[in-house]
């Protein structure tokens, strides 16, 4: 009793050990891969060669007994190969007969690797099961095999862009987004098409919503494409990431999308507004505006220049159009003066003005643009002026006619 238990011991030690190489009954003498270079998107034959191991003698009374046969199958060993890959035939040329020693015997499997598969060793198992007289025998045998995908079949990518201009800031309208989409894959893409998705503050500058249909494009090409975006004044300076859809199809119509994005650097810029305007006059005077100006941007305002447009249509009779402020950094301030005459016949009521600003860009961050903004002042002609001089051709003139009438008195005593 104790020796078949020994006896039992040794037979499993051996069928474990055994199982590290081969099937107990069979030892493998090689896999081949058809194609031998694989890729993404491939159909592949797996052609497993087999041998009896006569020196098993746990199987030596099974080769070459017509009771017993042999079945082997194909299956996926981890979650990545159960992901992207398919068998299409786990059996394939079926290896259920009687084994006969010293003979070789080649079984084919057939599998899918799916496009979209990274390049990666994947993890098959080929399980073994013995039959007797139709029957299967409670002991599975298995032996797992590596299978390497070199390269993704399809790889759709935009690695990089260019924009012009080259710095772009808050404001800055129809900006080009130049790159390309590139193929890395070995597959050929059909009926690309690519859009683009941008964030608040970001929009299309043309009617076609950055739609873009490529078209084919083969394994390791590529082709240059465009984008057009407009930025709002606000916009925040940073790092925008512009997200896009691919969508496509391979050779065999099936479809794919995939979302990803490109990174966007949005520099910042002097933003200048009209913080507060003061004035107000009598038809027929004199008037002054006063129109505080706000740097509300992330860099400094150089050589800023405020001037006031007048139609020809408005009361008014400017000495000076334009102001001179200078610099203004970051959240400082600074006044524009313009005195100008209000003319007697202007209405009572709030006359508005336009104002063009023009700075330039900072110099110690290398922005040399002229900028310009259009904003708005008004100034409020509350009443009419006293006309001095009416009134005092008025004292005048009753000064005068009292002259005469106490002349007309006094000479009319001394008769």
């Amino acid at each position: 009793m104790e020796n078949n238990k020994i006896k039992l011991l040794i037979i499993s030690i051996l069928i474990i050990f055994s199982m590290q190489f081969s099937f107990a009954t069979l030892k493998i003498d090689q896999i081949q891969f058809d194609p031998a270079i694989i890729t993404a998107g491939d159909n592949v034959d797996i052609i497993v060669q087999f041998r009896d191991n006569s020196s098993s003698f746990i199987t030596k009374d099974k080769l070459g007994n017509p009771e017993y046969k042999f079945k082997v199958s194909l299956e996926s060993n981890d979650d990545l190969t159960k992901k992207y890959i398919t068998i299409v035939d786990s059996v394939g040329d079926n290896l259920f007969g009687t084994i006969y020693s010293g003979q070789v015997y080649n079984k084919k499997f057939r599998i899918k690797v799916e496009p979209l598969a990274p390049a990666s060793n994947y993890q098959f198992k080929l399980v073994g099961q013995w039959y007797k007289n139709g029957f299967p025998e409670e002991l599975t045998e298995e032996m797992t095999f590596l299978m390497n995908v070199k390269k993704e079949g399809i790889l759709l990518e935009i690695p990089t862009i260019t924009t012009v201009p080259a710095q772009i800031r808050p404001g800055d309208k129809f900006v080009e987004i130049k790159t390309f989409i590139e193929n890395l894959g070995l597959k050929d893409a059909r009926s690309i098409k690519i859009s683009l998705n941008l964030p608040e503050g970001i929009s299309n500058s043309y009617s076609n919503n950055n739609d873009l249909w490529i078209g084919t494009l083969n394994g390791g090409t590529s082709r240059n494409i465009s984008f057009f975006v407009n930025l709002e004044d606000n916009l925040e300076a940073k790092v925008y990431n512009l997200n896009y859809s691919l969508n496509y199809f391979d050779i065999d119509n099936n479809p794919y999308s995939k979302e990803k994005s490109i990174a966007f650097l949005v520099k910042p810029k002097a933003n200048l507004v009209v913080e507060e305007v003061i004035g107000s006059g009598l038809a027929g005077d004199n008037g002054q505006l006063k129109v505080r100006i706000k740097n509300i941007g992330g860099q400094t305002a150089e050589n800023i220049d405020v001037r006031i447009l007048k139609e020809n249509s408005q009361p008014f009779q400017l000495d000076i159009r334009s102001d001179y402020i200078g610099q203004l950094k970051p959240n400082e301030s600074g006044v524009a003066i313009f005195n100008f005459k209000i003319n007697s016949d202007a209405q009572i009521k709030n006359h508005d003005f336009k104002l063009i600003l023009r700075a330039k860009g900072d110099s110690n961050e290398g922005d040399d643009t002229i900028y310009t903004y259009t904003r708005r002042a008004q100034f409020d002609v509350v009443g009419t002026a006293k006309n001095y001089y009416l009134i005092f051709g008025f004292s005048a003139l009753a000064l005068f006619l009292i002259y005469l009438l106490f002349t007309k008195l006094g000479g009319k005593k001394k008769k």
